[in-house]
């Protein structure tokens, strides 16, 4: 028996999600010890199920052969959970993959502020620029972005990480070997080249739907961090972000239009306690006091489509450079607080009391018009970009 072929007899016998794993090697030392064990060794070692037990005195390795012998013909990496190259934050979660497949190469996270980006696959266009814009900035700031490259937010983090020139990780819920969503082939072919996608499910796996919220865990559980950009209020973001607290894990949203159910699962969690409300991917690093000698400016990753932002503050109208003008075409609300941010009310507060909307409304409205390049945040508060007209 290969060590290989052991550590994937051990994952196929214990199935996805177990937490039996960790517990098994800590009393045998390695699969093939638990693989020699005997029937009663195995029971009194750990408690499980009769099935469970029954699954593990199979001492049948063919199938176990036969997966590594595909991993070595199609260039797929086994990374068990005790090489050193496995997420290290992975490892401490309660329970970790016993091993992991990897196709590409996986960065070394081991002194890396990893940041999960997670949310709906029926993303709206505010949460694909959303997705874009706190992922490609936080990717040029050095953090590595963790997404699962399933359609909307997902595949929109991983496309602006690698649009900034950096690594990102892709995690499946399928093999490695299989492209999930199958119209992501350009975006999987393009995050191999400078990431690593990874599953714990064999090469040749199809997508279930059982086997998502046990690779949410994963994506969850090798991030410091998880951003939720968009998500429902039942949704498998939603379900990714009570993950991340269950592990111990930060977890950021971004508020949305209180009209849109899209937004009902992130403004929830920021309401009850469970999320802290960021506007901005400056908002993360700071909370991490992410060393500013790794800081590149805010704002380089601009939302697609979106010209490059011009502030009135920068550049007074009388030496201003000439520059197209665009149009505000967002809700009345955003208009309202544009509006108030424009004739000088530059801080949340000076918009409320101008307005007379709520802070949550001012907010909300103020995430939108700084995806959109429509205001800036400084160090003084807001300013509003000098090309927009209503």
């Amino acid at each position: 028996m290969t060590p290989e072929v052991g550590w994937i007899w051990l994952a196929e016998r214990l199935g996805a999600g177990s937490a039996l794993g960790p517990r098994l090697l800590e009393a045998f030392g390695s699969p093939e010890e638990i693989w020699r064990a005997p029937r009663d060794s195995l029971a009194a070692a750990a408690s499980m199920t009769k099935r469970r037990l029954e699954y593990l005195a199979d001492k049948d390795l063919s199938y176990a052969q036969r997966i590594w012998e595909d991993c070595v013909r199609k260039n797929i990496t086994v990374l068990a959970l005790t090489d050193a190259a496995y997420p290290p934050l992975l490892r401490e979660i309660a329970n970790p993959p016993i091993l992991l497949y990897v196709r590409g190469n996986l960065p070394d996270m081991r002194d890396r502020l990893t940041i999960s980006v997670v949310g709906t696959r029926k993303a709206t266009p505010y949460g694909r620029h959303a997705a874009r814009y706190f992922a490609g900035t936080l990717a040029q700031n050095g953090c590595l972005i963790v997404s699962g490259m399933a359609a909307g937010i997902d595949s929109e983090a991983n496309r602006a990480a690698l649009d900034a020139g950096c690594e990102t990780i892709a995690v499946f819920g399928c093999g490695v070997d299989v492209c999930y969503p199958s119209e992501n082939k350009r975006l999987m072919h393009d995050i191999l080249s400078r990431g690593a996608v990874i599953s714990e499910y064999p090469p040749g796996a199809e997508p279930d739907g059982w086997h998502f919220p046990m690779r949410n865990r994963i994506i969850t559980g090798m991030s410091r961090g998880t951003l939720v950009v968009e998500a429902p209020q039942k949704s498998g973001a939603r379900i990714s972000a009570d993950l991340a607290l269950e592990q111990g894990r930060d977890v950021f949203a971004v508020p949305g239009d209180v009209n849109r159910p899209n937004s009902a699962g992130c403004n929830a969690l920021i309401r009850q306690g469970g999320a802290e409300l960021v506007q901005s991917p400056s908002d993360i690093l700071s909370h991490y006091e992410y060393s500013r000698t790794h800081l590149v400016p805010i704002g380089l990753v601009q939302p697609e489509n979106v010209p490059e932002r011009k502030l009135a503050a920068d550049c007074p109208p009388a030496i201003s450079a000439p520059h197209e003008m665009r149009t505000l075409t967002g809700s009345a609300l955003e208009c309202a607080v544009w509006r108030a941010v424009r004739s000088g009310s530059h801080t949340v507060d000076r918009v409320v009391e101008q307005t007379g909307l709520s802070a949550a409304e001012v907010l909300t409205a103020l995430t939108m018009l700084e995806v959109g390049a429509y205001v800036v945040r400084t160090g003084e508060g807001y300013c509003a970009a000098d090309d927009v007209q209503l």
